[in-house]
């Protein structure tokens, strides 16, 4: 959109994604690029790394869903789950489950750590969840989510907000109902995930709904769904949202949010693959027992790797390490080979 005047008088086209952002109630999402929610991924040590990495260019952070049976019973994993550092400011603590006084106990144990918004999930796919009632499974259930919606805002005094799919398949796509429902419940905020549960993550996203979700209501919609570089970035953006959400293309380069920001998405190099790597690795040491460092940094060099040409052998040499001394040796033989 046109912005300032330049020195020759031509006007000068400000980056949106720079430039933009929206509030949830009192909070300020500045700018308008928020860090997905992943189960197993998106810890205290991966927001940290990203924020690290990603200097005022990270506007919100999604803790990991949390199960509001394992909150409510104080379970220990369930209670650290929720644990965050100022840099992560500011943080959603997002909850799943099916029970109303659970899901309303849950809000207010996650507002009493220090949440400065709880999000719903409404999205996950994952058969373990919405067999319990949870995630996706609400969308099919609008009555009963408008109940936890009302009764979860009426809990807490900071902002309610919720992510959800386009629907659960091609025959039911009732994100526009779904979004009605939430903002007469008082949500503040709804991400929508441009797939239907039964497409899980696999074809292109359905941008076009998206735009529906966001005719339909007044609260800031956020986009979701294979934001991976500045291309799909700006395709969801035509759809009217207020942000956008990345969740798998953050663990594929863990400078998507400041190359969204700056418009410029530099070539990496093994130095910089291998640094990263590093800080990773010394950030779960503050945060997860020793034998799960290897299991996460597995997880996590199988996908940032990919940024670099002819990194195959070396992805499948690290995959394959037993210790973590393995792990840092192969790293730094790859480092020197560069």
């Amino acid at each position: 959109m046109p912005g300032d005047v330049s020195a020759e008088g031509n006007p000068v086209i400000k980056d949106t994604l720079a430039s933009r952002s929206f509030s949830v109630g009192p909070v300020e999402v500045s700018p308008a690029l928020l860090l997905a929610p992943m189960s197993g991924v998106t810890g205290r040590a991966f927001r940290r790394m990203i924020k690290t990495e990603n200097p005022e260019a990270v506007g919100l952070v999604v803790t990991e869903f949390i199960s509001v049976e394992g909150l409510t019973r104080g379970n220990a994993k369930s209670l650290r789950m929720m644990e965050y550092s100022e840099i992560e400011h500011p943080v959603s603590v997002q909850i799943f489950g099916y029970d109303i006084d659970r899901m309303i106990e849950g809000a207010r144990i996650a507002e009493e750590a220090g949440a400065h918004i709880v999000d719903i999930n409404c999205g996950c796919p994952a058969p373990k969840v919405v067999k319990r009632g949870g995630g996706c499974e609400l969308m099919r259930q609008p009555d009963h989510l408008g109940k936890i919606l009302s009764a979860v805002v009426k809990a807490v005094s900071v902002p309610v907000t919720m992510k959800m799919r386009s629907g659960w398949d091609n025959q039911t796509r009732n994100a526009v109902e779904i979004a009605h429902i939430a903002e007469d419940c008082g949500v503040g905020m709804i991400t929508v995930h441009a797939r239907t549960r039964s497409e899980l993550y696999r074809g292109q996203p359905d941008w076009q709904i998206v735009a529906d979700v966001v005719d339909a209501v007044s609260i800031p919609v956020v986009g979701s769904g294979d934001i991976v570089d500045k291309d799909s970035a700006d395709q969801a953006l035509q759809s009217g949202v207020s942000g956008l959400m990345i969740g798998r293309g953050a663990m594929m380069n863990p400078w998507i949010f400041r190359e969204l920001i700056s418009g410029q998405s530099p070539e990496k190099t093994v130095t910089q693959v291998a640094g990263v790597l590093r800080s990773y690795l010394q950030l779960l040491a503050d945060e997860v027992p020793e034998k799960a460092y290897l299991g996460k940094m597995k997880q996590f060099v199988s996908q940032v790797t990919r940024l670099i040409d002819g990194a195959g052998p070396v992805r499948k040499e690290l995959c394959r390490t037993t210790s973590l001394s393995e792990f840092l040796r192969i790293v730094a033989e790859w480092e020197e080979r560069a």
